[in-house]
């Protein structure tokens, strides 16, 4: 059976500023319009998420929101979670772990390091640091999500908003 991991980095936030607690940072109009364009590319490219997880943060849950609108995602097929803001790898692992058998495609929004070091980790090193709104879409071939670091993806691919013409 197969199943496909898309891993997503937040769209561009605004600037750090003391008057704006970390946490709620929003996406600027950059971060919006980049990231309907990395949603845009993958329904164009036919991958469809069943299933998204998110950090809570507001520019990780907007740039989750924007994707769910493109995909028509139900709300109860987002599940927004304080666990990814600044997670590490392992705890983005925890998450896959714990999705239903049911679930063949799964859409992660997280911050770096964690979503970079996960994206490097299951692509055997083929992925560095993730910009802002860059995509990687991994399939494997296996029955159960927790088998997930076990396997190699039979495909790998990772695009930046500046990678896709309009």
């Amino acid at each position: 059976m197969s199943k496909t991991l898309i891993l997503v980095r937040h769209g561009k936030a605004e600037n750090r500023d003391i008057s704006i607690n970390d946490f709620n940072r929003a996406l600027t109009p950059e971060g919006k319009a980049d990231t309907m364009k990395m949603a845009n590319f993958l329904h164009n490219a036919g991958i469809a998420p069943d299933f998204i997880i998110t950090s809570s943060a507001t520019r990780a849950f907007e740039t989750a929101m924007i994707f769910a609108e493109v995909f028509k995602t139900n709300k109860n097929k987002t599940l927004p979670t304080r666990s990814l803001y600044y997670s590490s790898a392992k705890t983005i692992l925890d998450q896959i772990y714990s999705l239903q058998e049911t679930v063949r495609c799964v859409l992660i929004v997280a911050h770096n390091p964690g979503i970079s070091d996960l994206n490097r980790g299951l692509s055997s090193g083929k992925s560095f640091s993730m910009d802002n709104t860059q995509v990687s879409i991994l399939e494997y071939e296996m029955e159960h999500w927790y088998q997930i670091d076990e396997q190699k993806p039979i495909t790998f691919r990772s695009k930046k908003p500046l990678e896709i013409t309009p």
